[in-house]
């Protein structure tokens, strides 16, 4: 039974690596689309709502749910679509460098919001764990300083996906996870749709055909799977170990984001030194908890 455990565990580990992996291709489509950043997230959550919709219809699930759980949705799909501003907007002003890395945060965000939204007894390994991740952030942007209004906006997001996990978590094991993707994304779509009313004119939704076909990838491939599997991996991984393993994205969107788009993502050799203990944070985070369980 010990066994058939580790190895049901390791595919979970495995599984949401993977989903880690087709996040990091997100930020590189952000820059291969030229439109505007409102745009990229504007169409993005409205495909990826249909998208679901289609599926749950399909699969014959009923979308009525109470008004309590319904309010709850929408706030984190608000949290959400805030979320995405901020991650596209950072790599539209800097590199996608800067929005992958800024979002390695997001574990230290996690460690202090989670005892407060969550009720979680604080766990001081979290945070250092956390400030480690943080740290070699620090060392990576002391010497970007050019990229200042990307790493802030990049930042802000970390905060914003923290937030949004932490309350995500709270619904895994009560909804289907396809469902609650729906709702979320279908409140991420509304919060552009508010936003572009208020601050925003027709042209900024223009989209070219090259563009659209980027998008459909993103929509589809990179935010429908990811985001419904990765409420599902919460029934059997914490919220700071998901969050922890997101630190990876940087990792392989900053590797992926060189070969495509060349030197123009070239940083600076204390750049990737901060990255080495962003991953140390990662790795570490496994032998701690096997630590503590025994």
């Amino acid at each position: 039974m010990l066994g058939f455990s580790f190895l049901g565990i390791m595919r979970d580990y495995l599984k949401l690596h993977f989903l880690v992996l087709l996040l990091s291709f997100t930020g590189i489509l952000g820059k291969l689309i030229e439109a505007s950043t409102l745009a990229v997230v504007f169409y993005r959550t409205l495909i990826a709502a249909l998208a679901l919709f289609l599926i749950l219809y399909l699969r014959k699930v009923k979308l009525k749910i109470s008004l309590r759980d319904l309010g709850l949705m929408l706030f984190v799909g608000f949290l959400l679509g805030l979320h995405w501003l901020c991650f596209f907007g950072s790599a539209k002003v800097s590199t996608v460098a800067i929005s992958l890395v800024t979002f390695s945060t997001t574990s230290f965000f996690t460690s202090l919001l989670e005892p407060v939204l969550g009720k979680k007894k604080l766990d001081f390994k979290e945070i250092l764990l956390g400030l480690l991740a943080v740290v070699g952030v620090a060392i990576m942007f002391s010497f970007e300083t050019q990229y200042l209004a990307g790493i802030l906006i990049g930042l802000l997001g970390a905060l914003l996906c923290a937030a949004f996990t932490i309350f995500n978590s709270k619904l895994t094991h009560r909804f289907d996870s396809q469902l609650i993707s729906f709702y979320e994304l279908s409140a991420a779509f509304v919060v552009c749709l508010v936003v572009y009313f208020l601050f925003f004119e027709k042209s900024d939704l223009a989209m070219s055909q090259r563009d659209w076909v980027w998008l459909l990838v993103l929509a589809l491939v990179c935010t429908v799977i990811p985001h419904a599997q990765m409420i599902k991996i919460m029934q059997k991984i914490s919220v700071f170990t998901v969050n922890l393993s997101l630190n990876l994205e940087p990792v392989y969107g900053v590797v992926l984001a060189y070969f495509i788009f060349g030197e123009s993502e070239r940083m600076s050799t204390q750049f990737y030194l901060g990255g080495v203990l962003v991953l140390s944070s990662v790795f570490l985070q496994p032998f701690l908890l096997k630590r503590k369980e025994n």
